[in-house]
C-alpha cells in the first residue's frame, strides 16, 4: 500500500481537480444556467468568504476534538455531495442561493484541510511538499483545461457534473488516507480549543502575516469573479481558450512550485511575500487595459508570483512561527482569516463591478481595485520584512 505522502498527494490531486472547475467556472453556470447576475454572482461568493471567517475557527476547534484528522474531509465532502445531487431538483432561486453558498463554504473549507495533510505526510520521504503542491496544481490545470472543454461541448450543466463527480470520489478518500490520530489534548473543552486557535492572533507577526498576505491573495477576486466572463463576453473567447488561459497561470505556479521551490529557500519568506505583492500590481494592471490575445498568456504566466510566490512565503512562514505541532491549526485558522475577510469584501466589490461597468464596455477596468489592493498588500508585506527577526552575527 502507498504511503502517507503519495495517498495524500492523489487526494490533493483530486481536490484540485475540482478546485480547477469551481474557481473559474462557477461565475460561468450560475449566469448562463441558473440566472444570477453579477451583483447576485458577487454576493453568493462574498457570503461564502464571510461565512468562512466563522467556519474556519469553529472546524479547527472541532477537528482538535476529533479522533482523526480525516474528519473535516468526510463532513465536507458529504456537504457537497448532499447540496450537488439537491441541485439537481430545486428550481427556487432562494434555495439555489442558498444551497450554492454552503457548497462554496464546504469546498474552501477543504482547501486548508487538504494544505494541512499535504504538509503533516510529506514530511517524511517523498514525495517533497513543493512537488507534492505542484502536482496539485497540475491537476487544476487538469480541472479546467477539461472543464473547458465539456462546457463547449455540452453547455454550463458540465460544471455541475464534474463538481458533483469530484465530491463523491472525496468522500469515498476518507477510506484510502492513513489513520491521523489527533495530538494533544483533544479532551479540552470545545471552547477552550477555539479560544486557543483564534489566541493564535494575539502574535503580531502572524496577524501581520494574515493581513499582508490575505489582500495580495484577495487580490485575485475579480479575477475570479469577473475574469472568464471578459474573457468570454467582451473578447469573444471559447470557453476552452479560457480553460486554457488558466492552465497556463496554473502551469506558471507548478513550474515554480516543482521547479524552483528548492531555490527560493535562499530567500526569506517575507521576500518571497513582497514579490508577489509586486507580481500583482502588475498583473492587474495591465489586465485592466484589455490587452490583445496574445498579451494574456504572459500576464497568466505572472500568477507564478501573485499567487505561488505569496503562497509559498505565508506556508513557510507559518511553519517557522509555530511549527508542526501547532501548524495545522494555524493554517486553518490562516485560510479562514487571511483570505476570507479581505477576499469576501473584494469579491462582493468585485460583483459590484462588473455588473457597473460591464454595460459600458467597460469590465476590465473593475482590475485597477485589484491593484489598489496589491498595493495595501506590499505596504504590510514590506513591515513584515522590516520586522523578521535577524541572525546574529558569528
Amino acid at each position: 500500500m502507498l504511503a502517507g505522502g503519495p495517498r495524500a498527494t492523489l487526494v490533493a490531486c483530486l481536490f484540485f481537480t475540482g478546485f480547477g472547475c469551481l474557481i473559474p467556472f462557477l461565475p460561468l453556470w450560475l449566469e448562463q444556467a441558473q440566472g444570477f447576475s453579477g451583483s447576485q454572482i458577487g454576493l453568493v461568493l462574498a457570503l461564502g468568504g464571510f461565512s468562512r471567517i466563522i467556519a474556519g475557527p469553529l472546524t479547527a476547534a472541532w477537528a482538535d476534538g476529533q479522533s482523526d484528522r480525516r474528519a473535516p474531509l468526510m463532513l465536507f465532502a458529504a456537504i457537497l455531495v448532499a447540496g450537488f445531487v439537491a441541485l439537481w431538483f430545486v428550481k427556487s432561486f432562494a434555495l439555489v442561493f442558498a444551497l450554492v453558498l454552503a457548497m462554496d463554504i464546504a469546498f474552501w473549507g477543504l482547501v486548508p484541510v487538504i494544505e494541512a495533510m499535504l504538509l503533516r505526510l510529506t514530511q517524511q520521504g517523498r514525495p517533497a511538499y513543493g512537488t507534492a503542491r505542484g502536482l496539485a496544481s497540475a491537476a487544476f490545470v487538469l480541472g479546467s483545461s477539461a472543464v473547458g472543454a465539456l462546457i463547449t461541448g455540452f453547455g454550463p450543466w458540465a460544471v455541475w457534473a464534474w463538481l458533483l463527480g469530484v465530491s463523491v470520489m472525496l468522500l469515498l478518500c476518507y477510506v484510502v488516507l492513513p489513520d491521523e490520530p489527533v495530538e494533544g489534548a483533544r479532551e479540552a473543552p470545545f471552547m477552550d480549543r477555539l479560544i486557543a486557535g483564534v489566541s493564535m492572533l494575539k502574535g503580531r507577526r502572524f496577524a501581520l502575516l494574515i493581513f499582508a498576505a490575505g489582500l495580495i491573495q484577495s487580490s485575485h477576486s475579480y479575477f475570479y469573479t469577473a475574469g472568464t466572463l471578459i474573457w468570454t463576453n467582451d473578447q469573444q473567447m471559447s470557453a476552452t481558450f479560457a480553460g486554457a488561459l488558466w492552465s497556463a497561470g496554473v502551469l506558471a505556479e507548478v513550474g515554480f512550485l516543482i521547479f524552483l521551490a528548492g531555490w527560493t529557500a535562499r530567500f526569506s519568506p517575507e521576500a518571497l511575500i513582497i514579490a508577489g505583492a509586486i507580481a500583482a500590481i502588475l498583473r492587474w494592471s495591465c489586465l485592466a487595459a484589455l490587452p490583445p490575445l496574445w498579451a494574456l498568456i504572459p500576464l497568466q504566466l505572472l500568477h507564478a508570483g501573485s499567487f505561488a510566490a505569496t503562497f509559498l512565503g505565508a506556508m513557510r512562514l507559518i511553519f517557522q512561527m509555530h511549527g508542526n505541532a501547532r501548524t495545522p491549526t494555524a493554517q486553518m485558522i490562516y485560510m479562514a482569516l487571511a483570505s476570507a475577510p479581505a477576499q469576501a469584501l473584494t469579491t462582493l466589490m468585485s460583483g459590484m463591478l462588473y455588473e457597473y461597468l460591464q454595460p459600458k464596455g467597460q469590465a476590465s477596468l473593475g482590475y485597477l481595485s485589484m491593484t489598489l489592493v496589491s498595493f495595501l498588500g506590499l505596504a504590510l508585506a514590506l513591515r513584515l520584512w522590516r520586522g523578521r527577526p535577524q541572525l546574529a552575527p558569528v
